[in-house]
């Protein structure tokens, strides 16, 4: 870590506060927290015993305990957001427990008409979660009828302050924290933690976790020793359902639902259904299976990822080329649970946690490109301009690709007197299996003159009736392959926690041990053709589909896409003639190796924490210490005039470094109802996969022989990773004022600055006249990710709810609720002089709802809002790619017939929100994907 750092203050205050650890008494109180109307369990309720200075929290299932008390006669208080405070008078003995209940009535200034159910309980539920929390914490809970408010676990998350989610084909994919990449967080299951299904980043994509087979899902911002380290953004933490959580013991649920796309027409379905029961009280089990099936389109325009200049000096930007896409999608989600739990008595907890979700995705992807920039450029102006010799291709993808995640743990925990014992062992497997991803490419038979115009925002390239002639577009190449990423991922995992009381301090000593051991593999085999031998030419005519000609819809204009191969029959084409179609030796060995790879990763850590009250205040501090051993093989491919070793020749890399990372946290309560937060954590952020292999590309061609020395100089492009790369440090200080209001609301305000060393961007180098690797380069291409100097993150974010419930008659239904977090980033990176922001940093993020549930009637409306962020670097900031502004609104409506059925209705991206890329600077638009709106209508039925 940093020199200016002193881990060790750290650890010394874990000492201090753990000091105290001897107790003189036997007695204890123990009960359960329940809301009275449904006998439903309130999780992580306030309880205190205000004589002694005592407080705890209730855990998931509303269940609490108080022990080393003396004998005497108490009142204990349980205090839940909403509900006000209750107290009960309970008699403590020497000896054993005293049992108390508690069931607290309709929420504070609720009209006797209004229930707390659905939306309303789920956000006071989590706004408990909130307010208990020791650390900075958001969630959403299921309501009472098991649902979360969206559909996968990633359009959830983006409702929660400071989050904001990255979409893929419009649906909700990685979850960003304060701006910071998905791939710099942690995301478990039930605490445990779970590989990624994609190769080229250690993100999870959470659109293929369904969000009806959890009970709630965790945004923790704050690092606490006892979480794993790597976690500059935070932790996401989804939470799967448990039986002892409901008030009965025992459950049954199912959902159906049938929808609507409008850009394709497409109708999607799904449902799910879950089970639940305790047994003798004693042995729980919870089954549940979810099951959705997506078909719908997309439309795309891009233009290749800069703008770029012309061929004459001087001239304006441009785009690179242009290219159209008609996606075709289907995208079939399975989740399975099942969660079996044994609790011979109450001071143990035995549970086998396992869950598993497989994504399937189909996707086609017919595409026209105009390669317009070729040739002599004629008859420019400032916005248009035609170039004698242009080029264009007709393709069509087609990939299936599936993605599963799965989890299984067993372990428990064991109270001994004041000490608890909790231990885990944790099997994870993830698989990105990719069947089959092939593609038919035909080019344009003869250069043709292109036209450009970008006077409009959505510029367009005219290449005349021959462009869109099927008979000119002569077969180019065809590319068939298949690929496997797998990670098994093995955790061990031993803590130990004594609560402890003196005086009038309370706290807990808490430390133990984690190991982690996880390997990654990725191997492609893909065969790349590049000509035809038969007798004939092969045509698109032969194999061709006429686009669709209502194709992106756009207020301004039209573009055609004409035809395009049909997918099914280039491939039984391809099929009858197989040993007619000539491989491309270079590019087969560059598909085939350059995205193989094996990672054995090994992170062995410990920690030592203490938590101390003292009077309102909650002081946590202690230290994690983790040791990643890291060790890589790849392939080095050289291409020398386009020959190159079959198979390439294989190499090795290491990495060994030690982490450090002290921590210290501090909670008020300047009043019941006003807690002031407080935090200096040290979290790191480790390389992707793919940047840490020591893979190589290297393509050398023979460019011109001196006459002058005879010396042979070459052209050169090196693509590489990087063994040698240093995780990101991160030093994250936080302080944040929460007010709960009542009823039932929250006005927030929170302030962080992140101080990050060894951030990691691609750099490119060029260099002219040198020498490399015994060869002279009159021009070498160099470009491999390196960790660059420094980076800065400040942000705030604000958030208010409320639940306007002592307003009179049908107003009192309504209830609000608002965020915005504002960020500034920079990062100092190679050869700018400029500073830039980090990827993925948005400067605005906000959400709106507003909600009105009454009599059985529940309305929602939300806006979710995030300005542009840098995508990637491009070679000057002019270059530089961005993901534009998007805002998108939705609406859900929801009525209950009765406590066991209810139905709803949802519509999403009303407003036809794209996902828009822009080159530099806003007017240069790079790429433009619409979806439209979609709709979805269900039944839920529970008992």
């Amino acid at each position: 870590m940093k020199r200016h750092h002193y881990p060790f203050v750290a650890a010394a205050v874990a000492a201090a506060l753990a000091a105290p650890l001897s107790s003189a008494w036997a007695g204890e109180i123990v009960g359960r927290v329940t809301e009275a109307a449904t006998g439903r369990a309130l999780p992580n309720a306030t309880v205190r015993v205000p004589q002694l200075g005592r407080t705890v929290q209730a855990d998931r299932s509303g269940d609490y305990r108080i022990a080393d008390l003396p004998a005497g006669s108490y009142t204990v208080e349980v205090e839940y957001v909403g509900f006000g405070t209750v107290k009960q008078d309970v008699t403590v003995a020497d000896t054993g427990e005293a049992r108390q209940a508690f069931a607290l009535g309709a929420a504070v200034g609720d009209l006797e008409e209004v229930t707390v159910t659905g939306y309303r309980l789920a956000q006071i539920t989590a706004l408990q979660d909130k307010k208990s929390s020791k650390t900075l914490k958001e969630s959403v809970t299921a309501d009472d009828a098991g649902k979360l408010p969206d559909q996968n676990a990633g359009e959830t998350l983006a409702r929660v302050v400071g989050v904001a989610v990255s979409t893929d084909q419009g649906e909700g994919r990685y979850v960003t924290i304060r701006g910071i990449d998905a791939a710099l967080s942690n995301v478990t299951i039930d605490g445990q933690l779970i590989g990624s299904p994609e190769g080229d980043t250690r993100r999870v994509a959470l659109d293929t976790v369904p969000a009806n087979i959890l009970s709630k899902l965790e945004v923790i911002k704050s690092a606490t020793p006892d979480l794993d380290g790597n976690a500059i953004g935070g932790t996401v933490n989804l939470v799967t359902p448990s039986v002892f959580d409901d008030p009965d013991g025992r459950f049954f649920s199912a959902t159906a639902d049938y929808g609507y796309y409008d850009l394709g027409g497409q109708n999607p379905w799904g449902g799910s259904v879950g089970w639940g029961n305790v047994f003798n009280d004693r042995f729980g089990i919870v089954l549940s299976a979810s099951y959705s099936d997506r078909e719908f389109n997309s439309h795309n325009l891009q233009g290749g990822d800069p703008w770029v200049e012309s061929d004459d000096e001087g001239s304006a930007l441009i785009p690179d080329e242009m290219g159209l896409r008609d996606y075709l999608i289907r995208r079939v989600r399975k989740g399975f649970v099942a969660n079996l739990e044994f609790r011979p008595n109450d001071n143990v907890k035995l549970h086998w946690r396992n869950l598993y979700n497989r994504y399937e995705d189909t996707e086609e992807q017919p595409e026209v490109v105009y390669d317009y920039r070729n040739g002599d450029l004629e008859n420019q102006t400032a916005t248009s301009g035609t170039f004698t010799e242009g080029e264009g291709e007709r393709l069509n993808t087609k990939r299936f690709e599936i993605q599963s995640i799965l989890s299984s743990s067993l372990g428990g925990d064991v109270q001994i007197g004041d000490w608890n014992i909790a231990f885990s062992g944790t099997y994870g497997k993830t698989e990105q299996d990719t069947p089959y991803d092939n593609e038919y490419n035909f080019e344009l038979g003869d250069e043709i003159p292109m036209s450009y115009d970008t006077s409009d925002y959505f510029w367009v390239v005219d290449a005349g009736p021959e462009f869109q002639d099927p008979d000119n577009f002569e077969f180019n190449q065809a590319a068939r392959g298949h690929q496997l990423i797998e990670e098994e991922l093995r955790i061990a995992q031993l803590d130990f926690k004594r609560d402890f009381d003196w005086s009038d301090k309370s706290g807990f000593l808490k430390f133990g041990a984690k190991y982690i051991s996880r390997e990654n593999t990725s191997d492609q085999d893909m065969i790349v053709y590049d000509g035809f031998d038969g007798e004939d030419d092969y045509l698109l005519s032969q194999v061709m589909r006429q686009g669709d000609p209502d194709f992106y819809r756009s207020e301004r204009n039209y573009y055609t896409f004409g035809p395009y191969p049909d997918y099914d029959l280039a491939d039984r084409f391809f099929r009858d003639n197989e040993d007619q179609f000539e491989i491309d030796d270079a590019d087969t060995i560059a598909n085939s190796y350059g995205v193989d790879y094996r990672v054995k990763e090994d992170v062995t850590a410990g920690y030592i924490m203490g938590q101390l009250e003292i009077g309102s205040a909650t002081f946590i501090g202690g230290v994690r210490v983790e040791q990643t051993d890291t060790d890589f093989d790849a392939y080095d491919i050289v291409f020398l005039d386009g020959d190159a070793p079959n198979p390439p020749p294989q190499v090795t890399g290491s990495k060994k470094y030690t982490n450090v990372l002290p921590d210290l946290l501090m909670t008020w309560a300047v009043r019941d109802d006003v807690l002031v937060r407080a935090a200096w954590t040290n979290t790191i952020g480790r390389p992707s996969y793919e940047q840490n292999v020591p893979f190589r590309i290297f393509e050398i061609e023979e460019d011109f022989v001196d006459d002058d020395t005879g010396i042979v100089f070459y052209e050169g492009a090196i693509e590489a990773g990087n063994s040698d790369l240093d995780p990101l440090e991160s030093t994250n200080y936080d302080v944040a004022v929460e007010w709960y209001l009542q009823p039932a609301g929250l006005l927030s305000a929170g302030l962080f600055y992140k101080d990050i060393e060894n951030p990691i961007f691609n750099r490119i180098q060029i260099l002219e006249d040198e020498d490399f690797e015994g060869r002279r380069y009159s021009e070498l291409e160099i470009q491999q990710p390196q960790n660059a100097q420094t980076g800065e993150i400040l942000g705030v974010e604000l958030g208010f709810q409320q639940q306007f419930t002592s307003l009179p008659s049908f107003l009192s239904g309504f209830g609000v609720s608002i965020s915005y977090t504002w960020t500034d980033s920079e990062a100092t990176v190679f050869d700018r002089d400029e500073k830039v922001p980090f990827f993925m940093q948005s400067e605005h993020v906000g959400n709106a709802a507003l909600f009105w549930e009454q009599h059985g009637v529940e309305l929602r409306l939300a806006y979710s809002y995030r300005s542009e962020y840098l995508d990637s670097l491009g070679d000057s900031a002019a270059q530089d790619l961005y993901v534009d502004t998007h805002g998108q609104l939705d609406f859900k409506a929801s009525y209950e017939f009765s406590k066991q059925l209810s139905t709803f209705f949802q519509v999403q991206n009303i407003n036809d929100e794209p996902l828009r890329f822009y080159s530099g600077d806003k007017s240069r638009l790079a790429e433009n994907e619409i979806y439209s709106w979609n709709a979805l209508a269900g039944m839920s039925f529970k008992f």
